[in-house]
C-alpha cells in the first residue's frame, strides 16, 4: 500500500532523506512533459529519422525503380549524380525547415508546459483556500463543527488532531481524550484494547453522539467511526457532496451564483485536479441495438428516468443553496447547513429564518421612520439578504414543481415502453450477456481526460490561476513579508473559478449529461490530504497521480441500481446468468439480485408514484414582501 507520509518524512542534515522528494518531483516533471508533448511537440529524434529516411534511401530507391520502369534500363552516372544531389538538397532543406519549426514552436512548448505546471501547482492550494472560506463564512458552534469535520476527514490525522476535533464537537475534554486513546491503539493494531475502551465508555459517549447527530450528522458520523476504531481509507476515497455539478450548471444557466455553495466550489476543484491527475470514473448505462422502435422507446425511458432523478435532486440542491446562503449571512437564525439533513429540516430552518428576518426588517424600518438614522445601513443590508433569499426560495418552489412534471413524463415513457415490449418476444427485451452487439446490454464507459484534453483544460484555466497567484504576490508585498503569504481568494472569485472549470471540462467530459452527473455523484473523490502549499508543481503532479490510482473501483451499487431499474422500470426478467454476470463482473450482492429476480412485474406498475415525496414548499408568504415594501419606503423617505 502506498504511504504518502514516507514522501515527506525528513531528517535534519541527512541527504538521503531528500531522495523520496527528489524522486517524486522527477516523476511529476515527467508527467507534465508527457502531457505537454502529446499536444505541442514530436520528439526531435523521430522527426530527424523520418526526414533522413525519406530524403535518402526511400527517394533513391524510388527514383531508380521509376527510371528502370520508364526507360527499361538502369540510370546513368549523370542520373545518379542528379538524384543524389536532389536528395541531399531536399534532405538539407527538410532538416532546416524542421529546425526552424522547432525553434518557433519551442517557446510555445515551454509556454504550454508552464501553463500545465501553473494549474497543477495552484489547484491544491485553491482547495485549501476554499475550505478556509467555508469555515470563515460560518459563526460560533457551526464554525467549530465544520472545522472538526474537515479534520476528521484526514486519513493521516494524528491522535492530537482527533482529540481536538472531538473536543470541538463534544465540548468534553474527557470524552475527547478517550477517542484519542482509541486512535492511538488503532495505529498499532491493538483492537482488543479498543474493544475494552469502547465497552467501558459506550454508555457515556453514545448519548453525546446521539444528541448531536441531528445537528451535524456528517461530522458526528465521522467522529463515531473514530470512536469505533476506524479511520478514513485511502482506497475508499472521500464521499462527494451530492449534486454539486447540477448546482454549478444551474448557476451558469440562470446567471445566479447564489445557486451554488462554497462546498460545490471545493468539489469542482477536487474533480478538476482528479481528472488532470489521471482519474478515470467508470459509468454504466443501458444500450439497445435491434428493432428501431424498441430502441427509441428504451432511449426515451432511460432519458426520462435520468431527468426525473436529476429533478428530484435539484429540489434538495436548491433548498441547500438557500440554507447555505442564510448560514453565510450574519444575523440569521441559521448557523449552518450541515450535510446530511433531510429536506423537511432544511425547509423548516429556512422558513423560520426568513420569518425572523422579515420581522427584523419591519422593526428597523419603524426605527428609521422614527428618526434613528444609524439603522439605515443595517436595514439596507437586511433587505438585500431577504431579497436574495426570496429569489432562492422561488427557485426551490420551481424545482419541486419540476419534479411533478418530470414524473408525469416518466409515466408516459414507461407506458410507451410497456406497449412496445408487450408485442415482442422475451428474448428481445432480455438482458444479453454473451458475445454479440444486438439486444439489451449494459454499456460501460469512462469519464476521463486524455493527454490532449488535459493540456487544453490547463491552457484554458492557466490565466485564471496566474491572476490569483499575482494577487497573492501583491498581498505579500503589501504585507512587507519576505515570502509569499498563503493563497487566499474571495467568495465571488472562488465561485467564478468553479464556473470556469465546469466550462473548461464540459467539452471533454460532458458534465451536463444526467448519466455523467450520476456517475460522478456515486463515485468517491480521491484523498488529497497530503498536498501542501509548499510543494512544487512536479511533486503535486506525481502525488496527485498516485492518489487517484489508490481509489478502488466499486461498481456494486451502480450494478444493483441498474438491476433494480431493469426489473421495476423496464419490466425485464432477471435471468440466473444475468445475476451471475452482475455478481462476478461488478460485485453486486447476490441476495439483492435474488430478491429482484423474484419480483413479479405483473402485480406492480413499473412507475406508479413519486419515489420520494417532495416537501410542501408553498408560495413565499406575503409578510416577506410587506417587509421589503416597508424597508423600501423607509429608505426612500430618508433620501
Amino acid at each position: 500500500m502506498f504511504s504518502p507520509q514516507l514522501l515527506f518524512r525528513r531528517r535534519p542534515n541527512a541527504a538521503s532523506s531528500d531522495a523520496p522528494q527528489i524522486r517524486l518531483e522527477r516523476e511529476g516533471r515527467d508527467e507534465i512533459r508527457r502531457i505537454t508533448a502529446a499536444v505541442e511537440k514530436v520528439p526531435w529524434s523521430v522527426s530527424l529519422l523520418q526526414i533522413l529516411w525519406t530524403a535518402g534511401p526511400v527517394t533513391l530507391i524510388g527514383a531508380w525503380g521509376g527510371y528502370l520502369l520508364g526507360y527499361g534500363k538502369a540510370p546513368t552516372v549523370e542520373n545518379y549524380v542528379f538524384f543524389i544531389s536532389y536528395t541531399v538538397i531536399t534532405g538539407v532543406a527538410g532538416i532546416l525547415a524542421n529546425i526552424a519549426h522547432n525553434l518557433t514552436k519551442g517557446r510555445k512548448y515551454e509556454r504550454t508546459e508552464a501553463k500545465i505546471s501553473r494549474v497543477i501547482e495552484t489547484l491544491p492550494e485553491l482547495i485549501l483556500a476554499t475550505r478556509n472560506l467555508i469555515v470563515e463564512s460560518l459563526e460560533g458552534d457551526a464554525r467549530r463543527r465544520e472545522a472538526a469535520a474537515m479534520l476528521l476527514r484526514k486519513q493521516d490525522l494524528s491522535p492530537e488532531g482527533v482529540e481536538l476535533a472531538a473536543l470541538e464537537l463534544l465540548d468534553d475534554s474527557d470524552s475527547a481524550r478517550i477517542i484519542a486513546q482509541i486512535d492511538v491503539y488503532r495505529r498499532v493494531g491493538l483492537s482488543s484494547r479498543i474493544g475494552d475502551i469502547i465497552a467501558l465508555h459506550r454508555e457515556t459517549l453514545e448519548p453525546q453522539l446521539n444528541e448531536l447527530a441531528g445537528i451535524a450528522p456528517d461530522a458526528i458520523s465521522l467522529l463515531r467511526e473514530r470512536f469505533m476504531g476506524n479511520a478514513p481509507d485511502l482506497h475508499n476515497g472521500v464521499p462527494r457532496d451530492d449534486n454539486f455539478i447540477e448546482r454549478i450548471l444551474a448557476a451558469i444557466e440562470q446567471d445566479n451564483e447564489l445557486l451554488m455553495t462554497l462546498q460545490d466550489v471545493e468539489e469542482m476543484l477536487i474533480l478538476a485536479f482528479e481528472l488532470i491527475s489521471g482519474r478515470e470514473i467508470p459509468m454504466l448505462t443501458f444500450e439497445y441495438r435491434g428493432r428501431w422502435h424498441l430502441a427509441r422507446a428504451l432511449d426515451n425511458l432511460e432519458d426520462a428516468r435520468s431527468r426525473y432523478r436529476i429533478a428530484q435532486a435539484t429540489g434538495l440542491s436548491r433548498l441547500k443553496a438557500l440554507t447555505v446562503y442564510l448560514a453565510e449571512q450574519s444575523g440569521t437564525l441559521v448557523e449552518d447547513a450541515a450535510a446530511g439533513l433531510r429536506a423537511e429540516v432544511l425547509l423548516a430552518r429556512s422558513r423560520q429564518a426568513l420569518d425572523a428576518l422579515a420581522e427584523q426588517i419591519q422593526h428597523l424600518a419603524q426605527a428609521l421612520n422614527a428618526g434613528h438614522d444609524e439603522y439605515r445601513l443595517q436595514l439596507r443590508n437586511k433587505a438585500d439578504i431577504l431579497t436574495n433569499a426570496i429569489r432562492l426560495f422561488k427557485t426551490v418552489q420551481d424545482a419541486y414543481d419540476q419534479v411533478g412534471r418530470s414524473h408525469a413524463v416518466l409515466l408516459r415513457m414507461s407506458e410507451r415502453w410497456e406497449r412496445v415490449a408487450e408485442g415482442l418476444s422475451d428474448n428481445a427485451t432480455r438482458l444479453r450477456i454473451g458475445p454479440g452487439r444486438r439486444g439489451l446490454r449494459i454499456k460501460e464507459a469512462t469519464i476521463a481526460l486524455d493527454d490532449r484534453a488535459k493540456a487544453e483544460v490547463c491552457k484554458q484555466l492557466a490565466p485564471h490561476m496566474q491572476a490569483i497567484r499575482e494577487r497573492r504576490k501583491a498581498n505579500a508585498q503589501r504585507a512587507d513579508t519576505g515570502r509569499d503569504i498563503a493563497l487566499t481568494v474571495g467568495v465571488d472569485t472562488a465561485k467564478r473559478l468553479a464556473i470556469d472549470i465546469a466550462l473548461a471540462l464540459e467539452p471533454h467530459v460532458h458534465l451536463s449529461r444526467p448519466e455523467v452527473q450520476r456517475a460522478v455523484n456515486t463515485s468517491n473523490a480521491a484523498y488529497f490530504g497530503q498536498l501542501e502549499p509548499g510543494l512544487s508543481a512536479a511533486a503535486k503532479a506525481a502525488l496527485g497521480a498516485v492518489m487517484v490510482k489508490e481509489i478502488d473501483i466499486d461498481l456494486s451499487r451502480t450494478a444493483e441500481s441498474l438491476a433494480l431499474a431493469l426489473v421495476r422500470h423496464y419490466r425485464v426478467e432477471l435471468q440466473p446468468e444475468a445475476i451471475e454476470f452482475l455478481k462476478t463482473t461488478y460485485g453486486a450482492r447476490e441476495a439483492t439480485l435474488t430478491m429482484l429476480s423474484n419480483h413479479d412485474p405483473s402485480t406492480h406498475r413499473s412507475v406508479s408514484f413519486l419515489s420520494h415525496r417532495p416537501p410542501m414548499i408553498g408560495a413565499p408568504p406575503r409578510r416577506w414582501y410587506r417587509a421589503l415594501v416597508q424597508a423600501r419606503r423607509a429608505l426612500d423617505n430618508k433620501k
